[in-house]
């Protein structure tokens, strides 16, 4: 399996369907997509920042699984007032983002983790999207910093066009940290929700390895090995989900995180998750 031309191709998430040619229609920039985007998407836990209240009512408009159905509702790609944007999450920044660059011809993908430059000395609970560049490799994109009025989402001075590994650390990643005692469980999950440590961790490392066969659940989707709390997982399970944090960490190789994927019955991710519509209840 050629890697790159596999991250070329879009996943069932971030097929656009009918608005394909509103995408092709962009430039093949990540910085003018990322501004694009700003104009389009405003995170659902942040529009205070953008001078309004969202209706409690629009906080399920996050819920959207799949780009087509998310650029249905958008209808253009024409910048609008912050209060009539996408109101959604970072995960929705970063699948738009990997689903435009992939409509262009360019390897992309989701990567989900934890980001550092939020809350100080803390590692959230975020997405970003992980570009391909002939001359760089993969490097992080975080198209809900880049898009947005600096200093809007974070204080902090990385470059959203190009986030440092060490303060972005994708799942897999963080959990081999984690396990080694090398990050403080108490500074690592979600902050606004007070949850931290290896079992918020856990979630993260299939949520990724997922993400690297192009199927980008939702940050809150649980299913398999997910809601087992770390505390109760069998031995057997702590070294599968080891192995599996080896493939995130390393980005691959796609036929490795493939096959692992496909490894055991609790990995991948179910069809009502995959199905592009909203969660079945």
């Amino acid at each position: 399996m050629d890697e790159l031309d596999y991250y070329r191709r879009h996943g069932r998430l971030t097929e656009p369907g009918p608005a394909a040619h509103l995408l092709r229609a962009l430039p093949a920039d990540v910085a003018t997509l990322a501004k694009v985007l700003g104009g389009l998407l405003v995170h659902r836990d942040g529009t205070e920042r953008f001078g309004f209240t969202l209706p409690e009512r629009r906080r399920d408009e996050a819920n959207t699984r799949s780009v087509a159905a998310i650029l249905a509702q958008l209808g253009t790609l024409d910048e609008r007032r912050p209060e009539d944007r996408f109101a959604g999450t970072c995960r929705d920044f970063a699948v738009l983002l990997c689903a435009m660059l992939r409509e262009t011809g360019i390897p992309a993908r989701a990567r989900a983790g934890f980001a550092g430059y939020f809350t100080g000395g803390f590692f959230d609970d975020h997405w970003v999207t992980e570009v391909w560049h002939d001359d760089r490799g993969w490097h992080l994109v975080d198209a809900q910093i880049a898009g947005a009025p600096k200093g809007t989402y974070t204080d902090s001075d990385i470059d959203p066009l190009d986030v440092p590994r060490d303060a972005f650390l994708v799942g897999g990643q963080a959990w081999q940290e984690c396990r080694t005692g090398g990050r403080d469980l108490d500074r690592i999950g979600t902050s606004a929700a007070g949850l931290t440590g290896l079992w918020e961790v856990q979630g993260n490392v299939i949520r990724d390895l997922a993400a690297l066969n192009r199927v980008e659940t939702l940050p809150w989707d649980a299913w398999g090995l997910i809601p087992v709390h770390y505390d109760q997982l069998d031995p057997a399970d702590v070294t599968l989900l080891d192995d599996i944090a080896a493939i995130s960490a390393a980005g691959g190789p796609v036929q490795q995180a493939a096959d692992a994927y496909c490894s055991d019955p609790r990995l991948p991710a179910p069809p009502p998750l995959t199905d592009g519509g909203r969660p079945r209840q």
